[in-house]
């Protein structure tokens, strides 16, 4: 899982060429997007999806231009959390504590000595070697942002082993990358410089919007670590748009319909019994909420009609939405 904010720079570029937001979020199952918070979790595979096809259609080195488009503020968590730091050695510092609550899949390491720093950056799961270059694109040209608000001039970094496209290789890349990049052995994507360019001051320190970093009162992604509750994060995302399919949930996870129930299974649950949590926990959230009425939490449960909804929260909750509201009004 990761944070809704992160499609942001994605979706600004769409709209600024003029192009069909809806269409890039549907082909990644992320049409209910809109509907979100900034701080909502959805599934990371879809939000890969997503750059993926931008890339396939604009050309691989399209995350570059959609970082050059952003400002710092935009550019999803990698910008909320190093506003306010006063080095990039400070933002990386920060982006390494906050990586928890930003994704539940990344792994985010920094290796600091005197000399130079060395950033790791690597996903918990397999993915096919052309999104894994789009996510290094995008995470390369976020970091080389950052750093040239030092003013210091390209190249900032001293080498970089990224994974290449795997028609083009590393030659498409623009200029800004320099000639420092090198095919990674593996997936990760490692960045090296010297300790003196992260340690550089930035010229002007942007108005910090976490409070000097401070994520304690941000939700977590999921309530715990299991598998069942990262499925209720994407089913309460999902049911903006209507009642999920165990296929699009599983879909998200990169797995199979067959594998998500077998591992729901040995948690003791299933995901009918998933779905009917968050629809009932959502019922309890907003039956007594006076700006919502029947019809907005029908469709907020994702059901079409209301009569619908009236059974399934007498079912789940032992009461009508009337009777619910009253009590929780009560």
């Amino acid at each position: 899982m990761i944070r809704a904010a992160n499609v942001l720079p994605l979706i600004r570029w769409i709209e600024v060429n003029r192009l069909d937001a809806d269409r890039y979020l549907e082909r990644a199952d992320l049409g209910y997007w809109f509907a979100l918070s900034p701080f909502d979790p959805i599934p990371t595979h879809n939000g890969i999806a997503m750059l993926r096809e931008l890339s396939r259609d604009h050309g691989p080195g399209v995350a570059a231009e959609i970082v050059n488009q952003a400002s710092i503020a935009e550019l999803g968590f990698i910008g909320r959390v190093a506003l306010g730091a006063r080095s990039p050695l400070e933002a990386l510092h920060r982006l390494n504590a906050a990586m928890p609550m930003h994704s539940s899949h990344e792994i985010l390491r920094l290796i600091v000595t005197d000399e130079r720093i060395t950033i790791h950056h690597a996903f918990a799961f397999s993915l096919d070697p052309e999104s894994l270059h789009a996510v290094h694109v995008l995470l390369i040209a976020m970091l080389h942002q950052l750093f040239g608000f030092t003013g210091l001039r390209a190249p900032l970094f001293e080498q970089v082993d990224m994974v290449p496209h795997p028609d083009l290789g590393l030659s498409h890349l623009p200029p800004l990358f320099s000639d420092r990049l090198r095919p990674a052995e593996g997936a990760a994507l490692t960045i090296t410089m010297a300790a003196n360019v992260a340690m550089n001051p930035f010229r002007v320190i942007a108005r910090d919007r976490l409070a000097n970093g401070n994520i304690t009162g941000i939700a977590p992604l999921a309530e715990d670590r299991s598998l069942a509750a990262s499925v209720r994060s994407v089913i309460a995302a999902m049911l903006h748009g209507g009642e999920p399919t165990i296929a699009r949930i599983a879909g998200a996870g990169n797995i199979s319909p067959r594998s998500l129930q077998r591992r729901l299974a040995e948690e003791g649950t299933s995901y009918s019994r998933q779905l009917d949590i968050v629809r009932r926990d959502l019922a309890m959230k907003h039956a007594a909420d006076e700006g919502v009425s029947l019809a907005d939490l029908s469709e907020r449960l994702g059901y079409w009609v209301q009569s619908a909804l009236t059974r399934a929260v007498r079912r789940l909750t032992g009461r009508t939405p009337s009777q619910l509201a009253d009590r929780q009004g009560g």
